[in-house]
């Protein structure tokens, strides 16, 4: 498992309880937790569109430690002034699960129907 103690205060990913796990929908690994929600340009959830079209529902969060960025950071079309993002995939699967936002801060956007926040089989 990930060790994030740094950057949440002490607590490892692998420590916390398990009850607010959010998995991905297609392999079941744990991507993030219901505590890392937050608010972006006024809230957790947001609908969204690429230039292609595709739409997007999106909810942020503060870490997805269970996900992987790749690719290059791109200012282009971004969803979020002041940030640029990358491609998250989950970690266990590979699959497509949303963007990690870099700025001022970092945070992700994740797909809302790409994650199961069901318990872990």
């Amino acid at each position: 498992m990930l060790d994030i103690s740094s950057e949440t205060g002490g607590s490892s990913f692998s420590e916390t309880a398990d009850d607010d796990e959010i998995l991905c929908a297609a392999c079941k690994h744990v991507i993030t937790r219901a505590r890392w929600r937050i608010s972006r340009n006024g809230d957790h959830a947001h609908t969204v569109f690429n230039p292609a079209g595709v739409v997007f529902q999106i909810l942020c969060f503060k870490e997805a430690p269970g996900s992987e960025a790749t690719g290059g950071a791109s200012g282009e079309f971004t969803w979020f002034r002041g940030y640029n993002w990358r491609i998250a995939v989950c970690g266990g699967c590979g699959q497509h699960l949303g963007w990690r936002f870099e700025g001022p801060d970092v945070f992700f956007g994740l797909i809302k129907p790409k994650l199961d926040e069901g318990k872990k089989p």
